[in-house]
């Protein structure tokens, strides 16, 4: 099991440009979206005490609770993300020389691959969530940092499609076609409901910094 939380972030770097195949798409997905959310996070605190903004007191620590919430959330989905391909792997692996072991594999394989789908999915859900946030900073937010909340939501952004493409390169291996229909069809939504969100958080942001 790789615990990539005791890695440096030099580390960090290094296993990532390496030919080894943790962390990969999804692992990787789910850390940019927790320094994305970790930007929000800090705009947040940065807001939090000044008098110009005191009557939001309330929404910013709402916003504080919920990214500290989300963060935690991506930081173990990163690791189950790699722990699912390595499941997943040890499916593949399994001997098949017997129509026991054969069945007995693809039982493994699927429920690898199901979890090889869905937890990128959710890494997704923790992105747009989070997105949903930065579209809330982004009005009430301090003006003197309001470009990391642009920032942060284009990371945000990127993680969410980096999740789904991960969620699209599992479903070719699950056999139920429902499963498989479900999760495209949530994929989809999540898809369109962060382009909304992203596009009003942006506008948002470009119109503070103008103030």
């Amino acid at each position: 099991m790789l615990d990539y939380l005791n890695w440096s972030v030099e580390e960090l770097f290094q296993k990532a440009a390496s030919p080894a195949p943790e962390p990969g798409g999804g692992g990787v997905s789910a850390m940019t979206g927790c320094l994305g959310a970790g930007l929000l996070s800090m705009v947040a605190r940065i807001t939090v005490g000044k008098e110009k903004y005191k009557e939001f007191m309330q929404e910013i620590t709402g916003i504080i609770s919920s990214l500290d919430k989300n963060m935690e959330a991506l930081k173990s989905l990163a690791q189950r993300d790699m722990d699912a391909f390595n499941g997943f792997m040890e499916a593949l692996a399994m001997p098949r020389h017997t129509p026991e072991e054969k069945a007995l594999r693809e039982q493994k394989k699927q429920q690898a691959a199901l979890l090889s789908a869905g937890v990128p999915l959710e890494i997704a859900r923790t992105c747009l969530s989070c997105l949903k946030v930065a579209n809330e900073l982004a009005a009430i937010g301090a003006k003197l940092a309001i470009s990391d909340v642009g920032v942060g939501a284009h990371l945000l952004e990127a993680s969410l499609k980096g999740a789904l493409m991960m969620v699209d390169d599992n479903l070719g291996y699950i056999n139920d076609m429902e499963k498989v229909k479900k999760l495209i069809e949530e994929k989809e939504q999540l898809t369109l409901e962060a382009e909304e969100v992203y596009r009003t958080t942006l506008e948002r942001v470009r119109a503070r910094m103008k103030e």
